[in-house]
């Protein structure tokens, strides 16, 4: 073995895999003990193998795997952070597999399962109103681990990771340009941005729940929600429950969870100074305002003014979803126009803040590239003049504003890559750049799910790697790919 791979501390990357499958296995308990309660034999079998097999592999590399340094770096954690994730849908995607109501594929079942992780929500499924309520369960609980981060969550219940790697590891899955620490340590964020996680979804359940949702129902469109992920429950998808109660309920907490948690917990501290000069925050007001406006002209001008929600809720909650990345669809939402879709597309790519739990290019990256241009543009008229980004009342280095505009870059082009890819395994460009754009977005609509559904098994595989780059935000993925990465 060529010495400079030995540098990497492959043993410690393994035995922390390990860990991370008995994590995965206590959560797969949840839909088995969820079979056994709705008398779901064959779920249970679907769900108690592959529960009990993660957990054995799990065990075995926690058991044998001995490494002879604890340490690791960077390069430890990219690759650990890219693998786990692949490591979670691979296991995960079993009881797709062996589940009745859903039977897929090996190539569906990996698809269904990287979708659930990393909150695209696009599913295979024909006929949702007939899987087991264990498959349900399942489809949004993946979500919820994946809405924070599969290695963020386990930063919080094993804290030896904050002296062996915790701040890689957080780094390398965090979204956003810079990791935003809460507290000194990074033990202590992850803890605090759990707790923060599972409180909301806990009340956002209970509102749901004192509605006209039944609590199975509640408890899967709570974590479907504030992952921003969108998995529902029906064929019909939210609008099966599309009172306006509801509507204003998701529409809230899909914003919350579009917003970076550091600002909800200086929120929640008292600290409104900080939070009301955040430039993106208020950058994403805006244009979730803007949109909701711009979207119940749409409305008026197709003529599908029905009601007063019509062109109150329904705008502000289609534009919510669309810029959070969940996914939620009105039924009417296509016929509004193609303005109105139009508008959907772009508020998909901007997506939610960074640090949060939506898709998309992330906002901050949107306001610092438009300072920027906005920069160059007096650049051209007074060539010597000083302008720096300004974000938050700060200086921004240029290294940082470099990294933004190459990270744009690259998204553009994974897009238009995965497109062409796709065309050539027969999916209609149309479809296929849908595809690969909802996918590196990681918000699959529902509107549009037929479109996945013509995706032949090699496109699935593709849109799965697509996803994964989508959620961890292309480099901690692409770096995996360099020389760089692989020799010192």
């Amino acid at each position: 073995m060529n010495h400079s791979l030995q540098r990497i501390n492959f043993p410690m990357v393994a035995r922390v895999i390990g860990w991370l499958l008995l994590i995965e296995a206590v959560f797969m308990c949840v839909p088995t003990l969820m079979a056994l309660l709705c008398h779901e034999a064959a779920a249970m079998r679907a769900f108690g193998l592959p529960a009990a097999l993660t957990a054995t592999v799990g065990a075995v590399c926690v058991k044998f795997i001995r490494p002879r340094r604890t340490d690791m770096g960077k390069r430890e954690g990219f690759l650990l952070t890219a693998l786990v994730w692949v490591v979670f849908s691979l296991f995960g995607m079993l009881p797709f597999m062996l589940a009745p109501s859903a039977r897929l594929n090996l190539s569906q079942a990996f698809f269904e399962a990287m979708s659930g992780f990393t909150t695209t929500g696009s599913s295979l499924v024909a006929d949702t109103d007939s899987l087991s309520c264990a498959v349900n369960i399942w489809h949004c609980l993946s979500q919820w681990i994946g809405g924070l981060g599969i290695i963020i969550f386990t930063l919080a219940v094993i804290p030896m990771f904050n002296t062996s790697g915790g701040m890689q590891m957080f780094s390398a899955e965090a979204t956003g340009i810079t990791v935003d620490k809460i507290r000194p340590r990074i033990s202590s964020t992850a803890k605090e941005m759990w707790a923060m996680y599972l409180a909301l979804t806990l009340l956002l359940f209970a509102l749901l729940w004192a509605g006209p949702m039944d609590g199975f129902t509640a408890a899967c469109h709570a974590m479907a929600t504030m992952s921003t992920g969108g998995f529902t429950t029906a064929n019909a998808g939210v609008s099966t429950w599309a009172t306006p109660y509801v509507k204003i309920v998701l529409t809230v907490f899909m914003f919350i969870g579009g917003v970076n948690f550091a600002i909800i917990y200086r929120t929640l501290h008292g600290q409104f100074a900080s939070v009301a000069s955040n430039d993106s925050l208020k950058t994403f007001v805006r244009i979730i305002l803007f949109g909701s406006i711009v979207t119940a002209l749409c409305v008026i001008a197709s003529g599908r003014v029905e009601s007063w929600q019509s062109v109150t809720i329904d705008p502000l909650f289609q534009v919510v979803s669309c810029m959070t990345s969940t996914g939620y669809a009105l039924p009417a939402f296509t016929s509004w126009g193609p303005a109105a879709v139009g508008i959907g597309f772009l508020l998909m790519f901007s997506g939610g803040c960074a640090g949060s739990t939506s898709g998309g290019a992330k906002i901050d990256r949107l306001v610092y590239l438009f300072k920027y241009l906005s920069n160059q543009m007096r650049l051209t008229l007074r060539p010597n003049a000083v302008c720096p980004v300004i974000i938050n009342n700060r200086v921004v280095h240029s290294t940082t504003v470099n990294k933004v505009v190459a990270f744009l870059c690259i998204w553009v082009i994974v897009i238009v890559a995965g497109s062409i890819i796709l065309s050539m395994l027969g999916m209609p460009l149309q479809a296929a750049f849908y595809c690969s754009f909802s996918a590196i977005s990681n918000a699959g609509f529902e509107s549009f799910a037929y479109e996945y559904n013509n995706a032949p098994d090699a496109g699935l595989w593709v849109l799965s790697a697509i996803m994964l780059i989508g959620r961890l935000e292309i480099f901690t993925v692409l770096i995996l790919f360099t020389r760089t990465f692989w020799h010192r």
